[in-house]
């Protein structure tokens, strides 16, 4: 008897399986990802990220042609641009740093003619120019408040981009099914806060995630079919990745090696280099490479703008001062926004970090002895490097390592787990009810990052939930638009990925069930 799959009800077929195609995921993802980064960039005030007026005349004085500041009256990396009158002010607006009981309404109105020549001082003057000649379009048109919101939301639409590329990979895997839950626990609220501020921090992290999607793809699945599609792809996210800040070329070098290291078979990446359907895009992408770390060594971009040197550190004081900072460096992985004054809930960091150890979990248990070294090697090295990183700055700059720093090793870390897991036998059914369970459970804890830090400029950290105090600030938008977004864009996500992994895993039982039946 021959049984064909038409001849099982509509149930056992792929309904709408258009919407779950690889490109129907890449335009969803994009589209969902912008919105829910762009709601953070929209709601929240302007100037509060860490660094972002910097970043922000940075981007006005690049996209003028403007590559080199006057360092004269500075430390190296930190000087004067000549930039529209805005750009003067925003040093005014984040009054509210590193105050978690000051609302935002405390940023004095922006009058006058904000388009007027003048001159502002950036720390980050020496850092690669292509973000921030991308974010400073907006910068070019008449210049309003409404300027500094549209070079945000331009960031957002690169991030999204980087973010849709990589779901977009893991929609083409044969088993998406634990990659996408790594995926998910990569993206903590801390990514999303930087990715919707005006910082190169933003493209470095989901450049980062991106690159080390696709590499782990090339070598886990291997697919002739997709092998130049995927590779043009990884030109595109690696070269915003290693162009983005001083560190990204080693943080690049580094997942290199570590997807190397993980591959089930080194045959696979012999094969990827010896095949010249691979060469050109290869060939970019180290072209691209050297470029990024060529700009750093000739401009310099490494040197600290602003310093906090301390005589009484030591090289022993400074190991033990991060060591005993870890719990906090960890938790900025998860979620420390503002200037380093608005925390997540204890109860949503149990959620992100529980599943981050999940898939870390499962993935290390499950996989050979390479697999679980280059794990175990991964989280020291995520503890060792910073540590080092500071050793070397320390005399001149003092301690002024953060924990997001770190983040675009860091996220490799449920990445490769991810990838682990489903590479090897395990229960099927452990997959088809963690990626319903877990998934929803990290937008649910997206959505409450959202409304804490929102609170946290309206009312003040320790304001009331019921009612708005006296001088409440309000945003630029409507709070409960903006709100709305980030729920149905955060939902819509998660259920559109465990609709997708549903779809997915009916394809691969229904061969067996057919040869069952027949």
């Amino acid at each position: 008897m021959t049984t064909t799959v038409n001849d099982y009800p509509a149930s056992t077929r792929r309904p709408l399986k258009r919407l779950t195609s690889p490109r129907s995921s890449f335009w969803i993802s994009f589209v969902l990802f912008f919105l829910v980064i762009g709601s953070w960039s929209v709601a929240n005030p302007m100037m509060a990220s860490p660094d972002e007026p910097a970043h922000a005349v940075k981007a006005a004085a690049t996209v003028r042609g403007e590559f080199a500041a006057d360092e004269s009256a500075y430390n190296p990396g930190r000087g004067v641009f000549a930039v529209p009158q805005l750009f003067t002010d925003v040093w005014a607006l984040p009054c509210f740093a590193f105050k978690a009981k000051e609302l935002a309404n405390c940023s004095p109105t922006l009058t006058g003619d904000l388009g007027a020549p003048s001159e502002s001082v950036s720390h980050v003057a020496r850092y690669n120019p292509l973000y921030y000649a991308i974010i400073g379009i907006p910068s070019l048109f008449p210049i309003s408040t409404f300027t500094l919101v549209a070079m945000r939301l331009v960031g957002a639409l690169l991030v999204a981009l980087l973010a849709a590329f990589a779901c977009r990979t893991i929609a083409e895997l044969r088993r998406p099914g634990w990659p996408m839950v790594g995926f998910a626990a990569a993206v903590t609220p801390m990514t999303i806060f930087i990715a919707s501020a005006m910082t190169p921090q933003g493209p470095e992290i989901f450049g980062a995630m991106a690159t080390a999607i696709i590499l782990l793809a090339l070598v886990f699945e291997p697919d002739p079919d997709l092998l130049r599609r995927r590779l043009w792809r990884l030109v595109v996210v690696s070269g915003f990745f290693v162009l983005a800040r001083g560190l990204s070329p080693v943080y690049l070098v580094l997942i290199v090696l570590l997807v190397l290291l993980v591959a089930p078979k080194f045959g696979v990446v012999k094969d990827l280099i010896m095949n010249r359907r691979a060469w050109l895009p290869l060939a970019v992408c180290v072209a691209v490479s050297l470029a990024a770390v060529i700009y750093i060594l000739t401009a310099g971009s490494l040197a600290l703008g602003v310093v906090y040197p301390d005589p009484n550190l030591t090289a022993p004081t400074v190991v033990q001062a991060m060591l005993s900072k870890t719990d906090y460096y960890v938790e900025q992985l998860l979620g420390v926004f503002g200037w380093g004054e608005v925390h997540l809930p204890l109860v949503a960091q149990l959620v992100i970090g529980g599943a981050v150890m999940v898939v870390a979990v499962i993935g290390f248990a499950i996989a050979r002895l390479r697999g679980r070294l280059v794990l175990l090697g991964l989280v020291l090295l995520i503890v060792a490097l910073p540590i080092g990183v500071q050793l070397a700055s320390f005399k001149e700059s003092g301690l002024i390592w953060q924990g997001k720093y770190i983040l675009p090793l860091a996220v490799m870390v449920p990445l490769i787990a991810g990838f682990l897991a489903e590479r090897y036998p395990m229960p099927a059914f452990l997959g088809r009810r963690v990626v319903p369970v877990v998934v929803p459970l990290l937008a649910l804890a997206q959505i409450v990052a959202f409304v804490i830090n929102l609170h946290r400029y309206i009312n003040g950290a320790n304001g009331p939930w019921t009612h708005l105090v006296r001088g409440a600030w309000h945003p630029g938008t409507d709070v409960w638009v903006a709100t709305v977004i980030e729920l149905v864009g955060w939902l819509a996500l998660a259920c559109y990925a465990v609709y997708a992994f549903h779809l997915r895993a009916q394809d691969r039982a229904l061969p067996d069930r057919i040869e069952r039946h027949a």
